[in-house]
Parts: structure tokens; C-alpha cells; sequence
């Protein structure tokens, strides 16, 4: 520990526990689906500003902009970036219907408090860790510590996986790394990044990419006493059963997948998944009528090394295989990466962890190396990033919908994190 434990505990006596609580209240009690993340980025901008700490907005589009803030360093130093996004998976809104099925509290934009825990769309993925980094550079502004470096934290719009397609157009529907990409194609760089995304303080430097893919079967508009019913699918002239017989060979092709792609690094293992997401075809008010178009949405997950153009390639071979004439087409396409270089975070970290929460970190499940994160932007950019930050640690918590934080994690999450930004930032740049 480079860190002497006096300036340590200096900063972590800024660190206060019921403003950090009412601070990520008050975020997630902003509705902030994806596109329509300018008014939380106003909040944190204001809030940052009546700290003292540097600011500014980047406007990525009308309605949307990440935030920044800086803290200078003697110029000396490494500069260290903290990521967080402030766009959520779910927000309460009807879209959220089509994937959920229901509404529950914890899927709302609205805060609420029970006891030490903290319940509301984004506490965990991602408004809860963002927070942290808030209040850990409050702490390190009003402790008054010099740095060698600058310390940055950022909150960038459209993390969450969205992607325009077909009549799904517009800000609302660009995620997966806009406004990271933004972030590091428009002037805020570092030597390192935390991303500060769930992973129950585990930490990882891999993380995957992912394909999303379309496809399309055919038939024949027939009404209804004209339609036939024979035995083979591929004989159908129904574009929805015809889809509707692929979906066995996707199935299987998936489990192949995930088992093929496998990827070994130093933290763990990531294992790239497939979704079906969604299949469209007909007209719900029309049952009466066969229709002649289908369309099916599949996310493919990317370990590091993979092509998109290889996952398209594997899904149309599946598709040849039914004998079923189908279209596929990529409608996006985002790396996964290994990062290089991030040996210094992941120490600064683990000593971070077990300086704070009195043990050793743990190794990190493959369901957190598994996902995509804006990791992979900085990873892609060439800046060493890993992935660290907090979430309910009970082994059948999902981030997206387990919505609940305790607050003595976020406590610590804003320590760890006020830990390694003295250990990075803290040194000469070598």
C-alpha cells in the first residue's frame, strides 16, 4: 500500500453515509430509460459543481449528454477515470411491459428505503455505484489531499443494450457503449478506468461483446379456410410456423455456443450466451390471416477474440441446416476485449477490498464477466480498465432485476474507491 492509512482515513471521514443514501435516492428517483438521460446528467452536473468540483456536459444528441467532473492533480501523476452509466434496463415505463410481464417496485423510478436497504431502478445497475464515485470525490475535494494525478468521474448515456432497428428508431434506442464512445472520442482519456458497474466488488478485465441479429422467415398471405397444415414446417406457407421450426436448431446451436466460445483469462472464465429476445410476425388483431413475413431478434454474446462476422456466419449455417428459407443480418456489433495493461487497478483494488471490508476479494462468477460493459470501450481505445463495483451478493441475484442495495455496501464501494484513486492517482506517473 502506497497509501499512508492517515491521509486514508482523512478522506474517508468525508465519506458520509446518510448523504451517500440520499444522493442515490435522489439519482434513481430520476426516470432515465435509455435516451433520455440529460436530466439526471443536469443533477449530478449541479450537484458536482456546488462541491467545488470541476464540471462540464457533453451533449452526445438532443435529450441526452454525459457528465463529467475533474479533479486536477499536480500534473505528475496518472490520470484515473471513474465510469458509471445513468441510463437503466428497466424504468417503470410500458415498453418495460414486453420484457417483464409485470411491474414491481423495485422497477420503478422511484426511491424507496427500507431499513438499511435501498430498492428502486438503477441502485444497482447503475445509479447505486455511480453514486459512490460521486462521494468519493466529494471526499478527496473537501479532504484537501494533493494529488500527482487527475482523478475523473463520468456518468455517460446509453450503456444498456439497445440498438435501432426496423421501426425502433431514435436516441431511445442507441445503447450498448454511446456514450462511453462519445466519452473517449471527444476528449476524456486516462492512463486507467474503473468502470464502476455490478459485480459484488469482484473484479474482472475481460468482458463481452455482442451481436445482435435478425431473422426472417417467409409464407404466403392466405386467409384462413384456405390454409393447409402440412406435416413438414419447410412445407408451411405460415412465415410463423416456419419460424417457429427454427427455434429448436437456435436452441441447440446456443448451448453449442457457450461451450465452443469459452474464454480463459487470469480473473475467470467468460461464457458467451444467446438470447431469443423477441419474434414478431402477423397482425395480433388478424388472427384470420397466415402471414407472409416473420422476424425473430437474437443477442449473441462475444468472448474476447471473436468476429461478428463469424457469429453470422455460425447462425446461417444453422439456418441452412433446417432447410427453411430465412434471411439474417446484423443490426449491431460491439467487440469484447481482454484489457491489457490493468495489473496496477487490480491491485489498488484487491488491497482497496480487504483494506475496507477486512478480506480478501473473491473470485468473480462468469455471470458478471459474461455481460457487456463500457469496459470494452476504453479496453478498445487502448486505456487498462477492469470492471469493479457493488451488488446484492446472494448467488441467484440478477443486477437488471434485483434492484435492491444495501447501504453500508455503497459505503464501502465509495471507500474502495477513494482507496484506489490515492493509490493511482497518488503516485508519479512511471
Amino acid at each position: 500500500m502506497h497509501t499512508d492509512q492517515k491521509t486514508l482515513e482523512k478522506v474517508f471521514s468525508h465519506i458520509d453515509r446518510e448523504e451517500l443514501a440520499n444522493l442515490a435516492m435522489d439519482v434513481v428517483n430520476f426516470p432515465t430509460p435509455t435516451g433520455s438521460e440529460e436530466e439526471v446528467a443536469r443533477f449530478i452536473h449541479d450537484w458536482l459543481q456546488k462541491q467545488g468540483i470541476e464540471t462540464f456536459l457533453q451533449h452526445t444528441e438532443p435529450g441526452r449528454a454525459n457528465v463529467v467532473g475533474v479533479i486536477p492533480g499536480e500534473g505528475t501523476g496518472p490520470t484515473l477515470l471513474f465510469n458509471g452509466h445513468m441510463d437503466t434496463a428497466l424504468s417503470g415505463g410500458p415498453e418495460d411491459l414486453w420484457i417483464t410481464g409485470s411491474t414491481r417496485p423495485e422497477w420503478q423510478a422511484l426511491a424507496r428505503r427500507e431499513d438499511d436497504v435501498i430498492y428502486g431502478s438503477g441502485i444497482v445497475n447503475d445509479k447505486g455505484p455511480l453514486t459512490c464515485t460521486l462521494a468519493m470525490a466529494k471526499a478527496l475535494k473537501e479532504s484537501g489531499v494533493k494529488l500527482k494525478g487527475d482523478v475523473i468521474v463520468t456518468g455517460v448515456a446509453g450503456e444498456i443494450g439497445r440498438s435501432p432497428v426496423d421501426h425502433y428508431q431514435g436516441p431511445a434506442y442507441r445503447g450498448k457503449g454511446h456514450g462511453a464512445r462519445y466519452l473517449v472520442t471527444h476528449g476524456v482519456v486516462g492512463d486507467y478506468c474503473i468502470v464502476v458497474e455490478p459485480s459484488q466488488f469482484r473484479i474482472t478485465w475481460a468482458q463481452c461483446g455482442a451481436v445482435f441479429i435478425k431473422i426472417t422467415t417467409y409464407g404466403e398471405p392466405m386467409y384462413g379456410p384456405f390454409v393447409d397444415h402440412p406435416l413438414s414446417p419447410k412445407e408451411s406457407k405460415n412465415a410463423v410456423v416456419r419460424m417457429a421450426s427454427i427455434i429448436p436448431a437456435l436452441e441447440e446451436w446456443a448451448r453449442r455456443y457457450e461451450k465452443e466460445h469459452r474464454y480463459e483469462f487470469g480473473a475467470g472464465t467468460v461464457v458467451p450466451k444467446v438470447n431469443i429476445g423477441s419474434i414478431f410476425g402477423g397482425a395480433p388483431f388478424k388472427p384470420n390471416f397466415s402471414p407472409a413475413i416473420c422476424n425473430l431478434y437474437v443477442e449473441a454474446f462475444m468472448a474476447p477474440e471473436q468476429r461478428a462476422i463469424d457469429v453470422l456466419r455460425e447462425v446461417r449455417e444453422v439456418l441452412a441446416a433446417t432447410e427453411i428459407e430465412a434471411k439474417s443480418s446484423l443490426f449491431l456489433s460491439v467487440n469484447g476485449y481482454e484489457s491489457k495493461g490493468a495489473e496496477p487497478l487490480v491491485a489498488a483494488m484487491e488491497e482497496a477490498h480487504e483494506y475496507v471490508r477486512g478480506r480478501k476479494v473473491e473470485p468473480i462468477r462468469d455471470a458478471f464477466t459474461s455481460t457487456y460493459a463500457d469496459l470494452t470501450v476504453f479496453a478498445e481505445v487502448g486505456i487498462p480498465a477492469i470492471k469493479c463495483g457493488p451488488a446484492p451478493e446472494a448467488a441467484d441475484a440478477k443486477p437488471a432485476t434485483s434492484e435492491m442495495q444495501k447501504v453500508e455496501d455503497l459505503e464501502a464501494a465509495a471507500r474502495m474507491y477513494a482507496f484506489a484513486a490515492l493509490e493511482i492517482a497518488g503516485r508519479e506517473r512511471t
